[in-house]
């Protein structure tokens, strides 16, 4: 008699101090099979190593080809009585578990993530959506309204133009729109290098650094090996690996939102790291994060450094990619080099890597960036005074921001990033969100558990700084 294996799939799992928060799903097979249970005679310290061995001994088992029912079931192992019961079940009765567990449709606190889409126009379904996403939540950015004398502080965007020679550069590359674009990016790949004091063979450009980021999660993990990051962090990382199917090891940030790094230390896992992170502005020391990537030797870690340049000097990991073979650095034109709308991000890491990443490229999406963006990439890259003027002006008012918010009441962090992560206890934060919005000034607000209390605010021009802080008198009283 042929027995076969419920596939069940680990798709988030939280160490806690005392337990393991785990969201599981599964995919039915005939009943009956049959696996050695985990032994009873395990103590409490061996819970969490018994746990990640059993995950990567499941999903090794899982058939690539097959469809997973979009369940998930939650289950808390805070003792070894724990674990052993429920694989016990998951083993012997699959179909009667999977009946009997509590259903829910969204990982429980404290982990539900900021910015997931609650858009119904983009949450509805046709009857035709695949099954297998079903559960997605995608990525909700800030508002893009288009208002007359708006104030937009709410998608951390760059208040300045692009550099001046920028609209030459896209204009003359108008007659070359006939033609495909250079699907290696050879002159932004170089004009990156030299600002990244590496070579050419170490970039790869991507359709915005939210690009580079799949293109990584696609080449280095899969069912059998998890992404780690932390719970309060960019929202893209869960959505991206609820797309491609990866399960999710989230790491507690502390009380005051700063990250234990020594909790990323000997994973085995990729880990990606946002420094700074957002929202919460704080940034790791490089040699902090040489630590998780020292540790960390058979697996990736990737740096998220979309805000770097408003960090100050030295604070990139870019020079770790010469000294290990297991970085990625991601950074975004976006951000310091004025150029959202053009949609362009690089990765720098050692050329096996970025030739990884370049097969799934060529793969699904070889021409990705645009020869107009490409001409304005190059452009804004190659004028430097141009760049730490304008990240200067925004360094500026941000420590002008923070000094007035916090003569009004307001406590928060100080930033490295080009945004202001903030709190007070005269006005609900909420209301704060509401009522500005009402008089045309955009900021973000988060509703998840831990962020409710908190406002994110984009440094803006002084003049729409003034806006903002005129508004945000008059509703304080």
């Amino acid at each position: 008699m042929i027995a076969f294996y419920p596939h069940v799939r680990i798709e988030k799992y939280i160490v806690m101090p005392n337990h393991i928060h785990l969201l599981i799903a599964i995919q039915q097979g005939p009943s009956g099979a049959s696996r050695t249970p985990p032994p009873t005679s395990a103590r409490a310290s061996q819970v969490i190593p018994m746990f990640i061995s059993t995950l990567k001994r499941l999903t090794n088992k899982t058939a690539g080809h097959a469809l997973w029912q979009r369940g998930y079931y939650d289950h808390i192992i805070r003792s070894p009585d724990d674990y052993n019961t429920i694989w016990h079940y998951i083993d012997t009765n699959p179909a009667k578990w999977a009946q009997d567990t509590r259903y829910v449709t969204d990982f429980p606190d404290p982990v539900r993530r900021p910015g997931c889409c609650t858009n119904k126009e983009v949450t509805q379904m046709s009857r035709y959506f695949t099954k297998t996403l079903a559960a997605l939540e995608p990525y909700t950015p800030g508002e893009q309204l288009k208002l007359p004398d708006l104030v937009k502080l709410n998608a951390n965007e760059n208040p300045y133009p692009p550099a001046p020679g920028v609209a030459a550069a896209v204009a003359g590359a108008v007659p070359g729109l006939r033609l495909y674009s250079d699907l290696t990016e050879a002159a932004l790949c170089a004009a990156i290098a030299r600002h990244c004091g590496v070579q050419p063979e170490n970039i790869l450009c991507g359709n915005g650094s939210d690009e580079n980021l799949l293109l990584a999660l696609r080449a280095f993990c899969d069912e059998t090996h998890p992404l780690a990051f932390a719970d309060i962090t960019y929202s893209f990382y869960p959505v991206l690996c609820d797309l491609l199917h990866i399960p999710q090891h989230v790491i507690l940030v502390e009380k005051d939102f700063s990250l234990d790094l020594s909790k990323y230390h000997g994973l085995n896992e990729t880990i990606v790291i946002a420094n700074p992170n957002a929202p919460t502005t704080l940034l790791q020391p490089v040699a902090a994060i040489e630590e998780v990537v020292r540790t960390n030797p058979d697996s990736i870690v990737i740096v998220d450094e979309a805000y770097i340049d408003f960090a100050g000097p030295n604070a990139s990991c870019v020079p770790l990619t010469k000294k290990y073979d297991n970085v990625i650095v991601v950074q975004t034109f976006s951000k310091s080099h004025n150029l959202a709308g053009a949609r362009v991000g690089f990765c720098v890491a050692n050329p096996e890597l970025i030739a990884d990443m370049n097969r799934i490229k060529f793969s699904y999406s070889p021409y990705n960036v645009n020869s107009l963006s490409q001409a304005a990439a190059v452009a804004a890259m190659e004028d430097e005074n141009y760049f730490r003027d304008t990240v200067g002006k925004i360094c500026a008012t941000r420590a002008d921001t923070m000094t007035k918010l916090r003569e009004r009441g307001f406590t928060g962090p100080d930033s490295a990033t080009n945004f202001l992560f903030v709190t007070t206890s005269r006005m609900p934060c909420k209301q704060i969100f509401e009522r500005l919005r009402q008089k045309g000034v955009l900021i973000r607000y988060f509703s998840a558990p831990r962020l409710s209390d908190y406002l994110r605010i984009t440094i803006g021009t002084p003049e729409q700084m003034q806006r903002f802080f005129e508004e945000l008198d008059l509703i304080l009283g």
